[in-house]
Order: C-alpha cells, then structure tokens, then sequence
C-alpha cells in the first residue's frame, strides 16, 4: 500500500495492518513492515544501479535517507511513534529484481554501512 501523507484514515488503515503483521506500506520510495521476529523493517531501493555504481559513501546516503523518512513519520504521526518506539529497527538497501523479486544489499548499523554476504 502507498501512503502519501502521515495522517488521514489511509494511513490510519496501514498501521493497523502493519501492527497486525499482515501487510508493508510505502511512504515516500521508503517500504515499512514488521518481520517475524517483531523488527521493524525499513527498506529503501538503492537509488544506484547496477551493483558496480553502489559505494559505501551512495549506500550510507540511501540507508540514511530512509532512517530520515522513519524519522518524519514518528515526529508527524503519534501511532506510527508508538510503533517506532516499541520495536528494533532494521534499515536495509535493497535491490529489486523485477517480478516482486528484492535482495538486501546493506545494513545500517550504528551509522555505518554493513554489506549483506557476498555484495563487496
């Protein structure tokens, strides 16, 4: 489901659906959704492409861009804060392969880039 703005009963219907489990959400390019485990993922498309134009320097700057976006929806909605604050986050790069098809690229991890298993 895509989200324009942080309020409103579209939103509303999200986060219920998100802290039910059953379904993600996107909100500006940035894809929110709670894994089995309970983190809160946070995944943005790497705005690089193909592999070889990704650095840790265009990485960080999408990983962090996403985190921005977390950020904004926390300070502007008080049920997506509360949802913010009562999970672990998890901030990952992907990349989409068409047909629904997505790999992680990289972890944000303390304000650093993390590369999934065999990516650099």
């Amino acid at each position: 489901m895509e989200i324009l703005e942080p309020h409103g009963r579209r939103f509303e219907v999200a986060l219920e659906l998100l802290q039910e489990g059953t379904s993600s959400f996107t909100f500006d390019g940035v894809t929110f959704s709670l894994s089995d485990d309970g983190l809160l993922v946070v995944a943005i498309q790497s705005s690089y492409w193909p592999l070889e134009n990704i650095t840790e320097q265009t990485a960080l700057g999408d990983l962090r861009r996403a985190k921005s976006v977390a950020d904004y929806l926390a300070e502007e909605n008080p049920l997506f804060n509360s949802i913010y604050e009562s999970h672990k986050h998890l901030f990952i790069l992907v990349e989409y392969y068409g047909r629904g098809g997505e790999m992680e690229m990289a972890r944000l991890d303390n304000d650093q880039v993390l590369w999934a298993s065999g990516i650099k």
